[in-house]
């Protein structure tokens, strides 16, 4: 049995009088008109904007219009007693791949995610909304996903680790919209993992020879105090370059030689509490020489790109701009090196120096060995064999 009546439009009393100068027509536009229903046993008058309407020919129109939505509604599911689901669910009927990916940049926004993170899903998810214009979310398959990497792979646009950070990000979307409630399956789930790029990859975080070290702390010595010091910082405390971005002078205490990491600044803050870490003595002379006591503890340690100490925070690329800058002057520019380059310096002369990988580990503040490793992944390129004897058998 049906749960509803067939809806029928009532245009009012039938017309018995027409003035001069009017029409039957005319005069029936004037009467309350709407569509009436039942659902479920319950009565139901749907009016819409019918009765603003005074144009006869034009009121006729849009109530034939109403009539045939609301039919096709009901058809289609709709319970005028429970809106809000049947809105909901043609939302997501409806919700196309560029919306999603405004609703995923929220999302990432509201959970305080970092904008480095979130400036890479964007860049993977509009060039996948790009490729398919105007596609809904429902209808992006396996298969989508799987044309799209292809032909990044094959227009040389993707290498491994591009590759791989496309797969990453399709990961994460899907499964947020799977949480925001817009899908219920995650279209990368069954993604063919023997689609590879052979596009080799650009390096990066590449470590320093010592020869290209000292020239460019020589130049920055001279040319750029500020970047200088920021790299310094990064080789000497393994800080990654946000965390000292927001370091202020409170957080500096030269007496006890320990840095305070707030909540707030840190990478990793499932535990939401503050670090501390040593000042090791070969960076001690650097933070003395700022003379940290003349300013308000409340300033920025690196807030000023000419100064070094100000009262505000330095932009996220300023950093890295500044580096970049100086590597290009130098014409070294092309070999990977980057601001991770010194933590990633850092830990090959730290294990080249006897420090073994425990507490390399506890000086990065990883949470595991896995993780440093990652760091010293380029030792090979710094150790010298040629003169090394191979034991006899």
């Amino acid at each position: 049995m049906s749960k509803y009546t067939t809806p029928k439009l009532y245009t009012g009393k039938a017309i018995t009088f027409v003035p001069k100068g009017s029409t039957k027509s005319k005069e029936l536009a004037k009467n309350i008109w709407y569509v009436n229903y039942t659902y479920e046993g319950k009565q139901i008058r749907v009016k819409g904007d019918l009765n603003r309407i005074k144009d006869a020919s034009e009121k006729e129109f849009q109530a034939q219009v109403l009539l045939e939505s609301i039919k096709l509604d009901l058809a289609n599911g709709y319970n005028p007693l429970d809106e809000t689901q049947w809105v909901a669910d043609r939302i997501k009927e409806t919700c196309s791949l560029s919306k999603a990916i405004v609703h995923f940049k929220q999302y990432h926004k509201e959970n305080n995610s970092r904008i480095k993170t979130i400036g890479t899903y964007m860049s993977k998810l509009n060039a996948l909304s790009s490729f398919y214009p105007n596609i809904l979310l429902l209808e992006i398959t396996t298969k989508k996903l799987q044309a799209f990497i292809k032909a990044k792979i094959a227009d040389g646009t993707y290498s491994q680790a591009s590759v791989k950070s496309a797969k990453r990000t399709f990961s994460t979307f899907f499964n947020v919209c799977i949480v925001e409630g817009l899908i219920k399956i995650n279209p990368y789930e069954g993604f063919d993992k023997k689609i590879n790029s052979t596009k080799e990859t650009k390096e990066q975080h590449t470590p320093f020879n010592d020869g290209d070290l000292n020239t460019i702390f020589t130049y920055l010595d001279q040319n750029d105090m500020y970047c200088a010091f920021f790299c310094r910082m990064i080789y000497y405390t393994c800080l990654r370059p946000a965390e000292i971005r927001g370091l202020k002078l409170e957080n500096i205490d030269l007496v006890n030689n320990t840095i305070t990491i707030p909540p707030s600044v840190k990478k990793v803050t499932k535990n939401n509490e503050k670090e501390i870490i040593e000042i090791n003595e070969s960076f001690k002379p650097f933070l003395e020489q700022l003379n940290l006591d003349q300013y308000p503890n409340q300033y920025y340690l690196t807030g000023d790109s000419k100064n070094i100490i100000g009262e505000k925070r330095v932009g996220e690329n300023t950093p890295y701009n500044k580096l970049i800058s100086a590597l290009k002057k130098l014409e070294l520019n092309e070999k990977g090196y980057d601001l991770y380059s010194f933590k990633h310096t850092s830990n090959i002369k730290k294990y080249m120096n006897g420090w073994t990988l425990a507490e390399i580990m506890k000086a990065n503040r990883h949470t595991s060995i896995t993780t440093t490793e990652i760091y010293l992944r380029k030792l090979g390129q710094f150790v010298d064999i040629k003169t090394k004897a191979i034991p006899v058998i």
